[in-house]
């Protein structure tokens, strides 16, 4: 019969053996597909397309003792739905949700969001107000394909939730110099400013950030379960195609998925693209706007796949920092106030995000990394919305910008000047 102090021992060794499951650093996925019925669907200017490219969301669960996190990529240009981050909360207790759109110009808006068409609806963007003065965010949910959409993307992120295993990750970040993207869409001289919607002689323009950071989670015996790939450029080569597609973000996720395997959830993060573009646009001939697409996408997914096989895996548990701030940010124009929700995620002392829910020119990421050099794997997460706030604010332009002019900045942008200054500034102070 084993004396009651040695089983008050064995218990003692058995609860500190489970002590530590306590503070597991646990990850899950899950993909669900979105495409819109033949015929039925329309992207933000309100054309007809034909379902050439299937879509989806992919999700990308992050948990430990303290906090968790969904991270949702969704192939569309513009996806904030309040009704996802307060049902997963509620449903699934988890404590941020963080939506993000890839930007494709091929992809999907909800009806509520359409530009011109046939309703000849104004062009919200181009109001010079907070689109929540012009949107019934809400009110989307009436647009079949994005309730429809709203319920698989809160599903996939229950499917995470179930299917958590321990994890450990791998951060790294490189130049990606490729001949299809990107340059800044904005030549400034003395005489204004002129808008380089394509480049096809590949001028130098300048800022750009020709920089690509990669997060990847393993499982415990090693094997990649997710890679995501973060990278700043507009999707807009098969945009007015006559087709859905998830332009090059698509092709990239594909080959990392086909290169690790089925277990592995490829999973693209739009940066702060809000001034930059792929070298080729309104020359490409439809014929070769696949082929082109697809080139990059693929070379991009090459440059994430060798910074991913060269990422220092760290032998200590991962650990999770995840601040909100709501700013009340003036408007240009003085009509008042606009709420914008800045999210900063950071993992250990090696890669940090800061989630904004519209376009930041490329500056501001620059500004954001040169800032805070503790970590240089530092990346601007742009369309990303977090649940409060305004869904989207459309650019957001440098203060040096505004004074210049231009698309981005003296139209379709509404914030005061300084709006990116003061969400680095917060993005910082956050981090820190």
């Amino acid at each position: 019969m084993i004396h009651p102090i040695e089983l008050l021992r064995v218990l003692l060794c058995l609860l500190a053996l489970q002590t530590p499951l306590l503070a597991e650093f646990l990850a899950g996925t899950a993909k669900v597909e979105i495409t819109p019925a033949p015929g039925t669907a329309f992207n933000l200017g309100s054309q007809p397309l034909a379902p050439k490219d299937s879509l989806y969301a992919r999700v990308l669960v992050l948990k430990d003792e303290h906090t968790s996190v969904a991270i949702v990529s969704v192939d569309a240009i513009v996806f904030a739905s309040p009704v996802v981050s307060e049902q997963v909360k509620q449903r699934f207790g988890v404590q941020h949700v963080i939506q993000s759109s890839t930007h494709t110009h091929a992809g999907m808006a909800a009806a509520g969001m359409r530009i011109g068409g046939a309703d000849k609806k104004p062009d919200w963007t181009r109001a010079g107000k907070a689109p929540d003065a012009v949107i019934d965010w809400r009110g989307l949910s009436t647009d079949p394909w994005y309730a429809k959409t709203e319920q698989q993307i809160i599903e996939g992120i229950g499917e995470a939730m179930e299917h958590l295993f321990p994890a450990r990750m791998a951060v790294g970040s490189g130049v990606f110099e490729s001949v299809y993207m990107a340059h800044n869409r904005r030549l400034v001289t003395e005489k204004g400013v002129t808008m380089l919607w394509e480049n096809p002689d590949r001028r130098p323009t300048k800022p750009i950030h020709p920089t690509v950071g990669v997060l990847r989670i393993e499982d415990m015996n090693g094997k990649a379960r997710a890679l995501a790939v973060a990278y700043a450029c507009h999707p807009v080569a098969m945009m007015n195609g006559g087709v859905v597609s998830r332009d090059y973000p698509g092709a990239a996720v594909d080959t990392i998925e086909q290169e690790l395997g089925p277990q592995c959830l490829g999973m693209f993060l739009q940066g702060a693209s809000g001034d930059l573009d792929p070298y080729d646009l309104h020359n490409l001939r439809s014929r070769n706007r696949e082929n082109i697409v697809k080139q990059a996408g693929t070379a991009l997914a090459k440059r994430a796949l060798e910074l991913s096989r060269n990422a220092a895996r760290s032998d200590k548990t991962p650990t999770m920092l995840v601040k909100e701030s709501l700013l009340e940010i003036p408007n240009r124009n003085g009509s008042g106030i606009t709420p914008v929700n800045l999210l900063t995620l950071r993992l250990s002392d090696e890669i940090a995000f800061a989630a904004i829910p519209g376009e930041p020119f490329v500056q501001h990421q620059l500004d954001l990394r040169a800032s805070f050099p503790a970590a240089p794997n530092v990346f601007i997460l742009g369309l990303a919305y977090s649940g409060r706030g305004c869904p989207f604010v459309i650019y957001i332009p440098t203060a040096q910008a505004v004074k210049e002019g231009g698309y981005g900045a003296a139209e379709c942008s509404f914030l005061a000047p300084d709006a990116g200054e003061r969400l680095i500034r917060e993005a910082v102070s956050q981090l820190r």
